[in-house]
């Protein structure tokens, strides 16, 4: 019974933190929302984060992971305007590379979403 009480827990964790993504679409993909988390974490990190992390990461083909960075970043000429939550720069090695970061508004977000599974973690007791 223990367990179970703990598997519900943390679906519950898992459900609250997704319902964070609703607000910008939902119908988003999970491949999107593992797109924005993936670059959260690098950045939450200090590390770098490249196009070519995400299609590694995610698991993405090149123009699915470049579509996904678009729509949470300033959006792409094929579609209307993104989320501003990302900002995207080109390598200056590599200028096929773009690398990526969350700007103030994506840390607000990834904040929140981090925060909000802290708090519902939380046991009681």
């Amino acid at each position: 019974m223990i367990e179970t009480n703990v598997n519900a827990h943390a679906l519950s964790v898992l459900i609250e933190a997704l319902r964070k993504f609703n607000q910008f679409d939902p119908k988003m993909q999970v491949s999107t929302v593992l797109t924005f988390l993936e670059i959260a974490k690098a950045d939450m990190k200090g590390e770098p984060c490249t196009n070519t992390d995400v299609e590694k990461r995610v698991g993405l083909h090149s123009g699915t992971a470049s579509r996904n960075i678009y729509y949470w970043a300033d959006g792409h000429k094929e579609m209307k305007g993104g989320y501003d939550l990302v900002d995207v720069t080109v390598s200056r090695e590599d200028r096929r590379k773009r690398l990526l970061s969350l700007n103030p508004k994506g840390r607000a977000l990834a904040n929140q979403i981090i925060e909000g599974v802290k708090g519902i973690g939380k046991t009681k007791g």
